[in-house]
């Protein structure tokens, strides 16, 4: 639908997609009623990554609920790129938002962010909660003007509703490190300076090509006062999201992440911050997603993916022969890690309980006292 806006809009809202027509259909569903009461101050660009879905035919039906705009690459540019495109490329609006085809506004919840953004224009990015359902058993069939149904948990229940004093306060490794697309509404400004000319290679072989926007933020916004909209405004999906599938979350995990917590860490964020997200992400969360990996490709060419991604790193070859062992093994693995334990903890072994160990512990003891 090719729109004429009388006036600069307040927001471009920009959607990445492909071929994910069944997500974006209800998508629409949910955003574009809502756009027609902002009367104006919104703008939708849909960024279709050469889809041969039908993803066309979803447009097409789309085109009496609400304006939108469609950019359609002739084929297929990349993840990374085709979200970039939108707000440093195509957007009008002062501020730009994108959200992902399987992210479900809430009834009302457009008209409360445009309020939010017109009352606080001096900040150049705002965080917008969200709630978190579980894809496909909590997935509607349709939400029309917005979707309010049942959802597993909020999204991020540390934040608070109003300013923080620096973007980096949000940074928390319970709701992944900030790395959302849709929680951040940028000024559009700052997306046209950081990505122009700007040179990125493929998808997930780096941390820019990984979280482009939020490599971003921490360049441009890191020390930045931030506004947060605490209410959630969004339903997003587990189980839907486009990077769910095994190689893509082992190249999240081997590469976009140790190199998004290093970036925190030479922006110097605190380091008791930096020790956590290790722990939960490059080692709780990486012995986990290979498991995943496994599982789904089977033992042989799991092997294959993981050897070849890990790039002979030694910590990560170390990491990826304990789970293969754990998993081909359990009653060996589960020994050796029982008297790994053990020998962690001397005083527990067997020969400190006899009797003689006991005396001459006591003697030690009163000889030290």
């Amino acid at each position: 639908m090719s729109i004429t806006y009388k006036k600069q809009p307040l927001l471009s809202i920009c959607i990445p997609t492909f071929n994910r027509g069944r997500f974006l259909r209800v998508m629409l569903q949910a955003l574009l009623p809502q756009v027609v009461e902002c009367q104006g101050q919104v703008e939708v660009w849909v960024l279709d990554n050469a889809s041969d879905d039908e993803t066309p035919d979803v447009l097409r039906d789309a085109a009496g609920l609400g304006p939108y705009q469609v950019i359609r690459q002739s084929q297929n540019v990349g993840s990374a790129r085709n979200i970039v495109n939108g707000p440093s490329v195509l957007a009008k609006g002062e501020y730009s938002w994108v959200l992902g085809d399987h992210n479900l506004l809430r009834p009302g919840a457009l008209r409360r962010v445009v309020q939010r953004l017109t009352e606080a224009p001096e900040f150049d990015v705002f965080y917008a909660n969200f709630r978190c359902a579980a894809y496909p058993s909590q997935w509607p069939e349709s939400a029309n003007s917005g979707h309010d149904g049942e959802y597993s948990y909020l999204g991020n229940i540390e934040v608070t509703d109003g300013q923080t004093q620096h973007w980096h306060n949000l940074i928390q490794a319970q709701s992944a490190l900030c790395t959302q697309n849709y929680v951040h509404i940028v000024r559009t400004k700052i997306w046209r300076n950081f990505w122009h000319k700007r040179e990125f290679g493929a998808d997930y072989t780096s941390t820019l090509t990984t979280y482009p926007h939020t490599v971003m933020i921490v360049n441009e916004l890191f020390d930045a006062p931030a506004m947060v909209i605490a209410e959630p405004v969004i339903t997003i999906f587990n189980g839907a999201q486009s990077w769910s599938n095994p190689r893509t979350r082992l190249k999240v995990y081997f590469t976009g992440l140790p190199g998004l917590i290093d970036l925190f860490k030479q922006r110097t964020l605190d380091p008791q911050k930096i020790l956590q997200m290790r722990a939960i992400f490059c080692h709780i969360g990486l012995e986990n997603v290979i498991r995943e990996a496994i599982h789904s490709l089977g033992m042989k060419s799991a092997c294959r993916v993981l050897i070849r991604e890990s790039c002979c790193r030694g910590g990560l070859l170390l990491l990826i022969l304990k789970v293969i062992l754990q998993q081909s093994f359990p009653t060996i693995s589960g020994a050796s890690h029982r008297f790994w334990v053990h020998l962690r903890h001397p005083r527990s072994w067997y020969i400190c309980n006899f009797r003689p160990a006991r005396w001459l512990k006591n003697l030690l003891k009163i000889h030290l006292e």
